[in-house]
C-alpha cells in the first residue's frame, strides 16, 4: 500500500474549497461528505474550516458557502500548479533524471 504525502495547509484549503464548490451545485453543502471526500478526521476538518471563515474563503451566515474569495484562491491556486505541472515537465524529464545517475 502507497502511503499519502502530507498535505501542506494550502493543498489542505485548495482540497476543501475545491470540495465546496463541487457541492454547491448540488444545492446544499454537507459538511460531512466533504470531510470524508477530503479524507480529514472531524477534528482537523472543523479547524480548517474555522481557519478559511476567519479568512473569508467560506460563510457560514445562513448556510455554508464559498466566497468570492474562496473562488479567486481556487483559480489562483489552480494557475500555479498547472505552472508547476509544466516546469517538472521542461525541467525533470526522463533524460535529465537519467543523465545524472
Amino acid at each position: 500500500m502507497q502511503r499519502r504525502l502530507k498535505r501542506n495547509k494550502l493543498e489542505i484549503f485548495y482540497d476543501i474549497l475545491n470540495e465546496f464548490k463541487k457541492e454547491s451545485s448540488f444545492g446544499e453543502i454537507k459538511r460531512t461528505r466533504i470531510q470524508q471526500k477530503c479524507n480529514m478526521s472531524y477534528d482537523k476538518f472543523s479547524k480548517n474550516l474555522d481557519e478559511l471563515e476567519n479568512r473569508e474563503l467560506i460563510s457560514s451566515n445562513s448556510s455554508l458557502q464559498i466566497t468570492d474569495k474562496g473562488i479567486q484562491f481556487l483559480e489562483d491556486y489552480g494557475k500555479i500548479n498547472h505552472f508547476l505541472d509544466k516546469m517538472k515537465l521542461d525541467y525533470l524529464s526522463e533524460e535529465s533524471v537519467l543523465d545524472e545517475t
